[in-house]
């Protein structure tokens, strides 16, 4: 069950994001509201239901197989509603439920030409590269061919800096208000060999780039 917009960092407040309006200064409390709701629901219906955020199991690869998005370079779910701006939670039941299907919008080859959340970031915590096997330190799984994240790294960023950061998100071109049909027509041109024309434009246009205070409070 995604949750709607990662809340910017406190820090970054000129950082310049497309989204506004949706944006939910409590997201975990919306997220354990649904869970609430979620789980008697479940149970009043005569099964099971375990909750879970980020303990027992990786969100993000269910969330793949369930088709509510790709996996973007910075390590976070991308989907077609709003981009990298979202937060999982999860239930374990044994509910009857029909399968969904992972969904492929062109993400994967997007971020191939896009480096913009590794080249923001301020840890270095993002690869530059092509996916690989590279396992960082113990935060890393074995055996996944992917862009993986030295997650030490950056939340010793987070931990240096006393607050989260968020500047991956803020950086990411799908980081856009999808609402408006030219942000879909955007997210269409990217997932087509038009690609590279739409990353060009969007750098061009300025999005992700961060806004001086007085533009952003002005």
């Amino acid at each position: 069950m995604p949750d709607v917009t990662f809340p910017p960092d406190p820090t970054d407040e000129e950082a310049g994001f497309e989204i506004n309006a949706d944006f939910e200064p409590f997201p975990q409390k919306n997220e354990m509201f649904r869970r609430s709701w979620w789980d008697p629901t479940i149970r009043n219906l005569g099964y099971e239901a375990i909750p879970s955020m980020n303990d027992t199991a990786t969100s993000i690869p269910y969330a793949i197989k369930a088709g509510l998005g790709e996996y973007g370079r910075n390590g976070l779910l991308i989907t077609k509603e709003f981009g990298p701006r979202v937060r999982l939670g999860k239930v374990y039941t044994n509910l009857p439920l029909a399968h969904d299907r992972p969904i492929h919008f062109g993400v994967r080859e997007f971020c191939q030409i896009c480096k913009r959340c590794a080249q923001a970031c301020p840890a270095k915590a993002l690869p530059l590269g092509e996916p690989t096997f590279r396992v960082n330190n113990i935060s890393n799984r074995k055996g996944v061919r992917k862009w993986s994240v030295d997650a030490e790294k950056c939340f010793g960023f987070w931990a240096a800096q006393n607050t989260d950061c968020a500047v991956c998100i803020r950086s990411c071109p799908y980081n856009k208000d999808y609402r408006k049909w030219w942000h879909r027509a955007a997210r269409w041109l990217a997932g087509t060999r038009l690609c590279r024309l739409l990353f060009a434009l969007d750098g061009w246009m300025g999005y992700g780039r961060r806004l001086r205070p007085d533009r952003w409070w002005g």
